[in-house]
């Protein structure tokens, strides 16, 4: 059975437009591109898994942060690698020293052991 059309007249149109920009997003200066609003959303976030420390299945570890742009280590001022807080896997242990990335402090995606 076909889903049912429902149709909306341009004044409807406009108002549901409106309501949708202003909950989901603003539209640059040129009207032409829709940006999320600004310090509602989780940032991406990907490092390693530390040297010599596997990651197991739901447990919590910290992380070395890597910058998302090249891929290189964000160290401190000592030049020591800069940890995450703590990180919640729930998907599969994770070897040591591979790449990770997360959100909100939840573990989203894991490098794989090969073989």
């Amino acid at each position: 059975m076909a889903e049912p059309l429902y149709t909306f007249d341009r004044q409807s149109m406009r108002r549901i437009s409106a309501a949708v920009q202003k909950s989901e997003g603003v539209k640059d200066r040129k009207g032409n591109k829709w940006y999320p609003v600004k310090g509602g959303g989780a940032t991406l976030q990907i490092g390693k898994t530390q040297k010599g420390q596997t990651w197991p299945k739901f447990t919590y570890v910290l992380v070395e942060l890597y910058k998302t742009s090249d891929q290189t280590p964000i160290l401190d001022k000592d030049g020591d690698p800069v940890l995450s807080g703590k990180i919640y896997n729930l998907f599969a242990d994770v070897g040591a020293d591979k790449w990770v990335a997360f959100m909100n402090g939840i573990l989203i995606a894991a490098e794989c052991d090969e073989g």
